[in-house]
């Protein structure tokens, strides 16, 4: 019983497909186009018996100068001829198997014919319709299938399909960075906590003393927590578009002076050299200095770490008709070829970058939603030198 149900099922939703309707659709108009064709060409046949007839009737009697009566009887024998030897033609079974087989091809062929155009068009989308279920049921590496065929035409059902691809390919990066950020979260939450609760637990039972240094330490797992669910909070409002930023106009050589200043005493205890190279003309912006600030402190933190000693961190602004570049270069080891694709995800730490060199992973993700948030890009560029960021933001007419 279950396998007729099933039966019934799977032929119920053949008939209301859309490869069912387009077969029947294009029977139809092909059907109806070998009737019309047929129609107009016995209505010509027709038209060209009559005028054969009545010229042949005309010749007849002017030229042989037959009586009107001898020539109705003349045409009456033709017909019944005529008549005599369709009769016969249809008797023959040899004729009347051709004209079958004749009537047969002229109803198959249309209907072939509409079943593979039908095909044609609708397997796509059903590839494509069952994609999306699979899709919707939680599969995010289904894939609607392109022929060699789609892959060379560039029509609606193929760029279908390819736009159709492209998002699921999107979909699932976003699921594994999804996942990967869940699981990266509860990693560096639980690490902090871990600690928190061992000394708390060392503290209730004695074994450690509740004084000025250990609470510092407590205070000091605290605030990484704290720094973390911060950035956290700042990331998804960035990437979600509801950060709100102060955007005001102002010189960006300003900023970077300013910031220039803040970290040349930490550059001059690591023995690193810390430049600025600016144009005499002003770089104007319209953002949010603080966020700005943010992102530059980002990168220069990344490069005074990776840095070694002696080594040079140049800034060097450049201004160009509609945009205005920042390059931060510096003297270390570069990126490697997994930094140059994976240092925009959230919590990624490079191999050479321990979780006790401080810092949550997310310094690079933020620049990113922050630059972007000021209409500007940043990239990971190789250099001969070392490493390379180059920030990209609009310029403001004076």
């Amino acid at each position: 019983m279950s396998r007729v149900n099933s039966v019934w099922v799977y032929w119920r939703r053949k008939l209301r497909s859309i490869g069912f309707d387009l077969t029947w659709t294009m029977f139809g108009l092909a059907a109806f186009t070998a009737i019309s064709v047929m129609m107009v060409v016995g209505y010509i046949f027709v038209i060209y018996t009559d005028a054969l007839l009545k010229y042949s009737a005309e010749i007849l009697v002017k030229r042989y100068k037959i009586p009107d009566a001898a020539l109705n009887q003349l045409i009456e024998e033709a017909s019944l001829r005529v008549e005599r030897k369709l009769d016969l033609q249809f008797l023959d079974p040899s004729d009347r198997n051709f004209l079958l087989g004749l009537t047969v091809l002229t109803v198959l062929l249309p209907l072939i014919l509409a079943w593979w155009s039908s095909r044609r068009f609708a397997r796509p989308l059903t590839d494509l319709s069952k994609a999306a279920h699979q899709i919707t049921s939680g599969d995010f590496s289904a894939r609607a299938k392109l022929t060699k065929s789609l892959e060379r035409r560039e029509d609606e059902t193929a760029l279908l399909l390819q736009d159709f691809n492209q998002m699921a390919q999107s979909l699932e990066n976003l699921e594994r960075e999804r996942k990967y950020s869940v699981a990266a979260i509860a990693h560096e939450l639980r690490t902090p906590v871990t600690v928190l609760r061992g000394r708390l637990e060392g503290v209730r039972d004695g074994v450690l003393v509740a004084d000025n240094t250990e609470i510092e330490k407590l205070l000091g797992h605290a605030d990484l927590l704290s720094k973390l669910i911060e950035d956290l909070q700042l990331l998804s409002l960035a990437e979600a578009g509801e950060l709100r930023l102060e955007k005001k106009n102002f010189v960006l050589q300003d900023l970077l002076i300013r910031i220039q200043s803040d970290f040349m005493q930490k550059a001059e205890q690591q023995k690193l050299e810390l430049l600025l190279e600016q144009p005499p003309q002003a770089a104007q912006v319209h953002g949010d200095q603080q966020r700005l600030y943010q992102v530059l402190s980002n990168i220069l933190n990344n490069a005074l770490r990776h840095t070694p000693a002696y080594g040079l961190i140049k800034m060097q602004l450049r201004i160009f008709e509609q945009t205005i570049q920042l390059e931060i270069q510096d003297t270390g080891a570069g990126f490697s070829a997994e930094a140059q694709t994976r240092a925009f995800e959230r919590f990624y730490r490079s191999a050479d970058r321990s979780r006790k060199s401080g810092g949550s992973g997310l310094g690079l993700s933020i620049s990113r939603s922050l630059i972007e948030a000021h209409n500007g890009t940043i990239e990971l560029l190789p250099s001969q030198q070392g490493a390379c960021v180059r920030l990209t933001l609009p310029k403001v007419s004076s």
